[in-house]
């Protein structure tokens, strides 16, 4: 990914749901044994260091073969490839409501595929992350910059070929924008980003875009 794709992904996020106040996410350890479906609409492996979905399994522990026991690619009995971190419903028809629940666990790039859309996949290890508050779609960045935390502001940047997410308040954001005010060391802002700000709606936690600098 280059940093035009990066920022254009970035920009294609904002163009969904700029004005929409979208619902906090959250990844939690389950065990779910029951036969899964690839989300139809997900965004496969974004390739962007540090924030991808194959890499928050690794940083949940789960790093293992692709999951997947049935069916197989043609003619092979066992296929090892922990290649994405791949998005399954207990949908047949791939469907998850916009800010519903999914699961996510390993997958090969075979399996991964749209061509298994609507396939039944079944497995024996059950330990998986469940998604809350997932849109199909969505890059590991945004999702990511919505879970819970401490700072009000999330900024999440096409920096390079990679997208970042720093947390933030109002005035270290202003901080960013106008370096060497302080004689602290300061975060700098990428070339193009969005910033996300947590809002408090009834008691859930919300997030509205609520900057955007991209080109």
């Amino acid at each position: 990914m280059n940093e035009q794709i990066a920022a254009q992904a970035l920009a294609d996020f904002v163009s969904r749901y700029s004005g929409i106040h979208i619902e906090s996410t959250s990844s939690t350890p389950v065990n779910y044994s029951g036969v899964l479906y690839n989300v139809d609409g997900s965004t496969p492996d974004p390739k962007i260091d540090g924030a991808t979905w194959k890499q928050l399994l690794i940083n949940y522990g789960i790093n293992s073969t692709c999951y997947v026991t049935s069916p197989l690619p043609g003619g092979s009995t066992s296929h090892p490839q922990f290649s994405v971190g791949g998005h399954m419903t207990a949908n047949a028809d791939g469907s998850v409501p916009t800010g519903g629940s999914c699961y996510l666990m390993p997958l090969c790039y075979w399996h991964n595929s749209t061509s298994n859309n609507g396939v039944a996949f079944q497995h024996t290890n059950t330990y998986m992350l469940q998604l809350s508050g997932y849109m199909q779609g969505e890059l590991a960045a945004t999702f990511l910059a919505r879970m819970p935390g401490d700072a009000p502001l999330r900024i999440v940047g096409a920096d390079g070929n990679q997208l970042t997410i720093q947390p933030a308040d109002g005035p270290g954001l202003s901080a960013m924008k106008t370096p060497g005010v302080t004689d602290e060391p300061q975060l700098a802002l990428p070339p193009h980003y969005i910033v996300f700000r947590q809002v408090e709606e009834a008691g859930r936690m919300r997030y509205v875009i609520e900057e955007v600098a991209l080109p």
